[in-house]
C-alpha cells in the first residue's frame, strides 16, 4: 500500500510537470494558469505533513525550474517554503472537506507569489508589481484554490470513501 502511495506521488508530480511546462504553454499562451507543482506539493502537506511536502516542492520545483528556465531554485525555493508552513499546522487542520485544502492552498499561493517575487527581483528582474499584486496574483490564486480543492479530492477523500466501503462492505 505504501509504495502505491508513493507511485501516485511521483505520477502526480511528473503530470503537474508535464501539463505546467509542455501542455499548459501551447494551449493557453500569455493565460493565467494554475500552479500545479505548488498545488501538489501543498496538498501532499496537508496531508502528510512538512516532510514529504517539502520532499515533493524540492523536487517539483528544481525540475520546473530546469524545464522553464527560469531563475534556477526560486520555484523549489518558495513552494518548500510554503509546504514547510503548511506542514506546521497540519495537525490542526480538518481534512475531510473542500474548504480547508482551497483556503490553505489559496493562502499558500499569496505567500508563495511574494516569496517568488522577492527572490526574483532581489537578483535583478523587472517587476511590474501593479500587475502582478492586481492581476496575476488574484488569478492564479483562485485557479490553484480550484485546482488544490480537486488533488484534494482525488488523493485524500476518494481513497477515504473506498477504504469505507470496502470496510462496510465485509462487515
Amino acid at each position: 500500500m505504501r509504495r502505491l502511495k508513493n507511485l501516485s506521488v511521483a505520477f502526480g508530480v511528473f503530470a503537474a510537470l508535464l501539463l505546467q511546462s509542455a501542455v499548459f504553454p501551447v494551449l493557453c499562451p500569455r493565460w493565467a494558469v494554475p500552479d500545479l507543482v505548488f498545488c501538489f506539493s501543498a496538498v501532499v502537506s496537508i496531508i502528510a505533513g512538512t516532510g514529504p511536502g517539502v520532499a515533493v516542492a524540492l523536487l517539483g520545483g528544481l525540475c520546473q525550474d530546469a524545464l522553464t528556465g527560469t531563475f534556477i531554485g526560486a520555484s523549489a525555493g518558495a513552494n518548500m517554503a510554503v509546504a514547510a508552513m503548511i506542514g506546521l499546522v497540519e495537525p490542526q487542520l480538518f481534512k475531510e472537506n473542500l474548504v480547508t485544502p482551497a483556503v490553505i492552498v489559496g493562502a499558500g499561493t499569496v505567500i508563495r507569489e511574494v516569496i517568488y517575487l522577492f527572490v526574483i527581483w532581489s537578483f535583478g528582474a523587472g517587476i511590474d508589481w501593479v500587475r502582478a499584486f492586481g492581476v496575476v496574483i488574484p488569478w492564479i490564486t483562485v485557479l490553484n484554490c480550484c485546482t488544490g480543492a480537486l488533488l484534494h479530492r482525488w488523493m485524500y477523500l476518494l481513497p477515504r470513501e473506498r477504504e469505507r466501503s470496502r470496510s462496510a462492505r465485509s462487515v
